[in-house]
Order: C-alpha cells, then structure tokens, then sequence
C-alpha cells in the first residue's frame, strides 16, 4: 500500500471513533502542556537572572578587595595605577566607604556612604532629584530607596518595617536629615546599656533618589552614594586631620598619608579576558567577584532545576503514553476481521503495522499541536498574574516568569509524536502476529 492510503486508513478509523480520539489527544496535549510550561519556567527564570546581573554590572567586569593584614596588599592609589598598567585592563574605579549615622526626628539609620567614580555614579538609576556633583567639591549624596527600611526609633530600638511591615515617617528629600560620622570615640553607654553615637550632627544635602520603591531592589538600594574624590575631602575636614576609621594609621594612631579603598571595579578589556584576569587576582591572594562566573553557577543550578521541572511534565505525558497504548490495543482487538482479511489478500506485514503506528502517531502529533498552542496562552497568562508576584518575591525588577524558546515548540511536538510510535508499537506489532484465520473466525 501506498503511504497515503495508511494515512487515510488510519485517520479514518480515529474519526469512527471520536470520543475515544479526543480523550487520548486531550491526555496528550495535557502532558505536552506540563511539559512546556515546566520547561518555560525554568527558561524565564534564567533569562530574567541573566538580564537582570547583566543591568548591575558588565560582563567584563570583576570586584577585587583585601581582607588581610598584608599592607602591602591594600588597594591604594599606588595599586590601582600598577593595575592600569596590566595588559588586559582597561580601567579602575575604587570604592571608598565609612560608617554613618542618619537621623531625623527620633528615627535613626545606620548605613554606609560610598564614595564612586564619576563612571561608577551614572550607572546609579536617580528616581528623584539628580545625581551628586561630580567635580569633587561641595559633599552631595544620593539616597537608596530601600534604606527607609532599616529605620528605627533610636529611643526605644523599635525597626517598624522589620517588627510590622510599616514605614518610619522619615522625608530625606523634604526635611533636613543630619549625618554622624563615629569615631572610637564617639560612643558612650546609657544606663540601660544601650550604645549611643555622641559624634556630632553634620548636614549633608541629599540631592537624589535610587529610583524604585521599597519592594524595588537593586545593588544601590541600601547605601549612601557620593563622589570618591569629595568624600575624601568631606571625611578629613570631619576628622580634621585625625585618624580616619577604616584608614592606615602608624603605630601612634596618626593617619598616614594615603587612602585605602575597600573594593574596585575593574573592566577588562573583553569578556574574554575576564578569566585571565580573575586567574590573577586570586593568584596575588585578592578576593575577587566577577559576574560571568557568577552567572555560570546560577546556570547550572537552574539547569538542574529545569531537568526536574521538565521530568514532572514529563510524568504526564508518560501517562498519555499509556493512553495512546490503550487506544491502539483497543482498536487491534475491534479490528481483527480487517488485519485477517488484509494478510489473506496479501498485504504486506509492514502496512498493516504502519497503519496502527499511524494512528498512535497522529495522535501524538495532534496532542503535541494543540497543547503547545495552548502552552502560549497559559504562559501569557502565568506572567500576567504570577510574574508581579515573583519578582517581588526574589527581588527581580521585569521579571518573566515563563518564556518559551523558538526551538521548545518544534521539539515538544515531534517529542509527543515520538512518544505516539513509542506506544503504538507493541500493539501494531500484536497485530502483525495475529493468525489471519483465527482473526476472521473470532469475528
């Protein structure tokens, strides 16, 4: 027989018996759904990471700092020039930190201020107010939008946020907020054994906001930015002259001549040379973090996380399977008389195989079809409602929750059709065994 007429036998046959059909394609599309949606998921958590770590901070760029006691190891003015000088560097922006108190009324913070480059603070998104002068003068800082949440009444130690989800009534853009840089000894204890911060108040102008509300995170959420060279400046005039806390200091306590940074970013040349550059680093005996390789372990977690989502869809379309198995067992048994006429004409043992490995085929095509146009649909869906959810649940600004590859549905139909041969043959082949005489006697 020629393939179209095993075509039409077969799907002849699947209309005689429609209700049968359309259950054993509604298990199939089911399973090829599962399977998708299961899929997606882990797709669009990974795409969602990967857009997200790659807003914070390039691709070819690493973060170096030194916790040890070496001093000829600290990130100095002195390092950051012989960094420049290797090969695959492009450039070097230093971070510099200190301690600060905020307060405003009875409501205290403590944070840290930062001090970037020029480069490093028009990365920062402003949502209100503008970025912090850059020309190294006047002290201006801008403000993370998630700070608020570490408010606490400095009376009573109460956290608001922390203890009942509600916000302190702090204005950092509207009414005056004073600055306390601490000293060793800046702090006493109260009679109640509580430390208080007696360093005196300064008013710095706040002149910006990190764009983003309080469920909005990012990496300049929580801090307090300036411009490295005005910090600088603002933190000796401060100290006038004395040590600085988190600065060198000779045997005697006095400041030494040069600042140490805490971390600096470094951009390398390409991504390419991020590996040799991370190789170096380690080797000096630096701590360092760079994005790509942090991005390749995410990978690998969501990797495991997608075979797992996938092997649960694929229970379902296993189940499907069983279906499909049961159809074609179901219609070898009511079509005996057919087989035995068919193999007393001659027809070749093949066709008559095919023509049942057709039909489980067709239905695992149909299935694999329908379920994956409706897959588009449920992850529209999934998005529309769940997405919102999500992100603020793992602090993902823009995420989507399910995406579905070009290349997923192609593979998920010819998987479900697949699967419908898988399970049609051992009933095709009981059909090509079956003695042709007792086929048509049973009848």
């Amino acid at each position: 027989m020629k393939f179209k007429d095993i075509l039409g036998l077969s799907l002849g046959n699947l209309r005689r018996r429609k209700w049968r059909t359309v259950l054993t394609v509604t298990g199939v599309f089911i399973g090829t759904i599962s399977v998708v949606i299961m899929l997606s998921l882990g797709f669009g958590l990974k795409t969602s990471m990967t857009e997200e770590m790659s807003s914070y901070v390039g691709m070819n760029e690493i973060t170096i700092q030194y916790n040890g006691s070496d001093s000829s190891m600290q990130i100095t003015d002195t390092k950051l020039s012989e960094f420049k000088e290797l090969g695959f560097v492009k450039k070097c922006d230093p971070l510099l930190a200190a301690a600060v108190e905020l307060e405003q009324g009875k409501w205290s913070i403590s944070a840290t201020i930062i001090g970037v480059s020029s480069d490093e603070m028009a990365k920062i998104p402003i949502g209100e107010g503008c970025a912090p002068s850059l020309d190294g003068g006047e002290l201006e800082v801008v403000i993370g939008n998630q700070i608020i949440t570490d408010a606490y009444d400095s009376r009573t130690y109460y956290y608001p946020y922390w203890e009942n989800r509600e916000l302190a009534d702090m204005d950092f853009m509207g009414d005056i907020v004073y600055f306390k840089f601490p000293s060793k000894d800046s702090f006493r204890i109260d009679e109640d054994g509580n430390v208080i911060n007696t360093a005196r108040k300064k008013i710095v102008p706040i002149v910006g906001m990190v764009e983003g509300d309080i469920n909005t995170y990012n990496k300049y959420s929580y801090g307090v930015y300036a411009e490295v060279e005005s910090l600088k400046a603002y933190l000796k005039k401060v100290y006038k002259g004395g040590a600085i806390p988190g600065q060198p200091t000779d045997r005697n306590g006095n400041p030494l001549n040069y600042w140490v940074y805490q971390m600096v970013t470094i951009t390398v040349n390409d991504k390419e040379d991020v590996e040799e550059a991370v190789a170096y680093f380690r080797e000096l005996g630096y701590q360092v973090d760079n994005n790509q390789e942090w991005l390749e372990q995410t990978n690998s977690i969501l990797f495991i996380a997608q075979c797992v989502l996938g092997g649960i869809g694929a229970i379902a379309l296993l189940v499907a399977a069983i279906g499909i198995t049961n159809t074609i067992t179901m219609s070898t048994y009511e079509r005996r008389k057919e087989i035995g006429i068919m193999k007393v004409l001659g027809c070749d043992i093949s066709d008559i195989g095919g023509m049942f490995i057709g039909e489980a085929a067709f239905i695992g095509f149909l299935g694999g079809v329908v379920g994956v146009i409706l897959s588009y649909g449920i992850s529209v869906v999934v998005n529309i409602l769940a997405g919102p959810m999500a992100a603020q649940a793992i602090e993902i600004s823009n995420l989507k929750l399910s995406v579905i590859p070009m290349w997923l549905p192609f593979v998920a139909i010819a998987f479900s059709t697949l699967i419908g041969v898988m399970a049609g043959y051992f009933p095709a082949r009981k059909a090509t065994k079956m003695s042709p005489l007792l086929a048509i006697r049973n009848e």
